[in-house]
């Protein structure tokens, strides 16, 4: 009896959770990671210009680097996996460029965080991809 109880509630759960999913990803999803991206891209950029005025320590730098960079890494993850049909993947596509894009500029930061002339250039990418990702998100 145990044993079918547990299969039933084994098979809801399933049920459940595959009501959830499925279906093409909806523009506001794709604007919330869009959004996220953005938020890291400007959030570095103020990092960068601690490295580009020789005022945040090293370690700062390459650990809250990192760790935006893993943010970045994950909603690209996130937009790779998603299904999207129309203007949505094309602007999902766009997505995951980006944060390409970002991440590498935050691994610019971490692997040099305390060459000034790096952080400039690191500012003025992130700034760069900041201003697009709020283009791509406005766009839906």
């Amino acid at each position: 009896m145990e044993r079918r109880t547990f299969l039933v509630a084994l098979v809801g759960a399933v049920l459940v959770g595959a009501a959830g999913c499925g279906g093409p990803m909806e523009p506001q999803e794709l604007a919330r990671s869009v959004q996220a991206l953005e938020s890291s891209a400007s959030e570095g950029a103020l990092l960068a210009d601690g490295v580009a005025r020789d005022r945040t320590k090293a370690t700062f730098v390459r650990a809250h680097s990192r760790d935006l960079g893993e943010t970045v890494d994950h909603e690209a993850e996130k937009l790779a996996d998603a299904d999207a049909n129309g203007e949505v993947a094309m602007r999902k596509s766009q997505g995951v460029d980006l944060a390409d894009r970002i991440s590498q500029a935050l691994g610019k930061l971490q692997e040099s965080p305390g060459v000034e002339s790096e952080g400039a250039a690191a500012q003025r990418e992130l700034r760069r991809f900041a201003k697009r990702a709020a283009q791509i998100s406005d766009a839906l």
